[in-house]
């Protein structure tokens, strides 16, 4: 392999993690090698949910539409006490949608890691090379990696100038680098199971529901099409592979089904962790999804906030290769690892709501949520559960405190311009976008220290009657950028927010800031 034709980047791993990490990368030009030991994509049940901002990383690699047979509405989410009573209630905002997405969809999971392996084709410095095993790394800081065929059992080396690991929770990258994990005290096995409805007519919830019983704790959840998930805990004392027979399993479902009226897609059990490795990177190798943080599926964040860390990694990596300081590597930790973090604690609370075995401590429970429900407090939009990245590059201003919306998803409307209706994402450049909301003149000297920065500088019009040459249609941006106070915001290339500015002086400290950031 000629050295111009050598991978900058390997990724061991091609599960949703490794596989969109490769499109990542590869869409911005860089080289890049994706591995994986299995030959064939995995097939039993794992993730069923993502958020909007997954949908708008595939976005940014053109796959949403070649996605679109694999993906389906969310429901509402109900926790209902052993007798039925509603306990708590989680529902998404209403339109217009912030990122344009809706909020929350399901979608089948290896139909999705097939559609992104086949939008991997499409970009020429990007080399899939499944049934090909990792078996040695060495050297972290100049890494060399020994691989094997499957197939043939020939062994290769790669020395590529970065690699990550998305190689799942047993991780050879992560063991090879002897990271251990913390322990974040939540160890519980289940038992999974797709089921394909067959008898439409079949009476079955219309919203997914977390049964919180003592006597055992189960989860129903509406997949895309006939897709129904039945998940079970495990009770102390019973064996997962008996658990796991078909007959055991038709005699859990049986509350909602015969075998008559719907098929035994796939089932398995897992047992549920919390967990953070201790670092991310070592050397010149990142860990990332799976391999890095493992969470209770309470919350659908298992593989949402895997994707979430290729799109903070992706751009980070490409700017190193690209000759900028790889100083900005450490912030994908310094953001990632809290954030993460502080989720698994908010999915683990509701876990040990949802998990609770003994009777007396169930019953009290449910007395506290349902004068909750009664008192209005206890419908819940999901996405304010989660907090915004408080640590790394993002804006923080002269007195140290974070820029109002630093750290959240910038929002994405939909905009009228010469080519039509469109998601402004789409009519962006990809890198560092500063937009300016409404009919503002932009002075040239900021004009001259964006482009200096490689900061591209955008107006969006409120309406047609404004001069800008992309119109938005609901106001989405204005009225976000009117609550924080703000006429314009720095977008990051992941589309995360490094800060806003409430005039132009504020816009000109912002790019210092960036340009302090990027160089250190």
């Amino acid at each position: 392999m000629s050295s111009a034709d050598a991978p900058e980047v390997v990724v061991v791993g091609l599960g949703p993690v490794g596989i969109t990490l490769c499109n990542l990368l590869a869409s911005q030009g860089i080289r890049v090698e994706g591995v994986d030991a299995a030959s064939e994509i995995y097939s039993l049940p794992r993730a069923i949910g993502m958020d909007h901002e997954v949908m708008r990383i595939f976005q940014s690699i053109g796959a949403t539409d070649a996605l679109a047979g694999a993906i389906g509405d969310y429901r509402p989410s109900e926790y209902r006490s052993e007798q039925g009573i509603l306990l708590r209630r989680f529902e998404s905002p209403p339109e217009p949608y912030p990122l344009t997405w809706p909020p929350y969809l399901t979608f089948l999971q290896p139909e999705l890691e097939r559609v992104l392996r086949q939008n991997a084709t499409k970009f020429p410095t990007l080399t899939l090379r499944p049934g090909l095993e990792l078996i040695e790394l060495k050297n972290p800081d100049e890494p060399i990696l020994t691989l094997r065929d499957k197939a043939t059992g020939e062994i290769t080396t790669r020395a590529p100038s970065f690699v990550v690991g998305c190689d799942g929770g047993n991780s050879f990258v992560r063991r090879s680098l002897d990271i251990s994990f913390e322990d974040l005290d939540f160890h519980e096995p289940w038992l999974v199971v797709d089921m394909i409805v067959e008898d439409e007519h079949t009476p079955l919830p219309q919203t997914n529901i977390q049964f919180c019983s003592p006597a055992r704790p189960h989860t129903y959840v509406i997949g895309p099409g006939r897709l129904r998930r039945w998940e079970f805990m495990i009770l102390p004392g019973e064996n997962a592979d008996e658990v796991n027979r078909e007959t055991r399993i038709w005699e859990l479902l049986s509350p909602w089904l015969r075998p008559d009226r719907a098929r035994l897609w796939r089932s398995a059990t897992y047992t549920f962790h919390a967990l953070v490795a201790e670092k991310w990177r070592t050397g010149r190798v990142f860990l990332a999804g799976d391999a890095c943080h493992m969470m209770p599926p309470f919350l659908a964040q298992g593989m949402v906030q895997g994707v979430k860390d290729t799109a903070n990694l992706s751009w980070k990596l490409a700017h190193a290769l690209r000759g900028g300081s790889e100083r900005l590597l450490d912030t994908y930790e310094a953001e990632r690892r809290p954030l993460l973090r502080e989720i698994i604690e908010i999915t683990k609370r509701l876990g040990r709501v949802i998990c609770e075995l003994d009777p007396e401590k169930a019953r009290a429970r449910d007395a506290e949520l349902i004068a909750a429900m009664e008192a209005g407090q206890g419908v819940q939009i999901r996405q304010n559960l989660f907090p915004p990245i408080r640590h790394g590059l993002i804006g923080r201003g002269v007195n140290g405190s974070l820029s109002p919306g630093a750290g959240e998803p910038s929002p994405q409307p939909w905009v009228a311009g010469p080519g039509g209706r469109t998601r402004l994402d789409d009519m962006l450049p990809r890198g560092f976008v500063l937009l300016f909301a409404g009919d503002i003149d932009v002075p040239p000297a900021l004009l001259g220290q964006a482009r200096e920065l490689g900061v591209a500088v955008h107006r969006i019009a409120r309406s047609p009657s404004e001069r800008a040459p992309l119109t938005e249609e609901d106001g989405l941006l204005a009225n976000w950028l009117s609550a924080k106070g703000a006429c314009a915001v720095l977008v990051r290339p992941d589309h995360m927010v490094f800060g806003t500015a409430g005039d132009m002086r504020d816009a000109e400290g912002l790019l210092r800031e960036l340009r302090s950031g990027l160089a250190a």
